[in-house]
């Protein structure tokens, strides 16, 4: 069986969207659902639709990440300050 560059194409359109979701979670899919929906609201075609609706669940994943990723920094400043100030 001969497989063409579409194959491909057309598994990484199918793939990607669900990975995602899957490694992003509950933040991933609401805003994706929230930048759809806006999207549909707008009036703009489906592929400016899925195109801004991935996009949407990527910075809200974005966001999180940075977000954990300040607080767990700040809670790795405070131990190493109160460790130093027992030693």
């Amino acid at each position: 069986m001969k497989e063409s560059a579409t194959g491909g194409l057309l598994a990484f359109i199918i793939a990607a969207p669900v990975v995602v979701i899957c490694c992003g979670g509950k933040a991933v899919l609401f805003g994706t659902v929230l930048f759809g929906t806006a999207g549909f609201l707008t009036g703009a075609k489906m592929l400016t639709i899925a195109l801004v609706a991935t996009l949407g669940g990527i910075a809200v994943l974005a966001t999180r990440s940075f977000i954990r990723a300040r607080k767990a920094n700040q809670v790795l400043k405070r131990n190493d300050q109160s460790e130093r100030q027992t030693s």
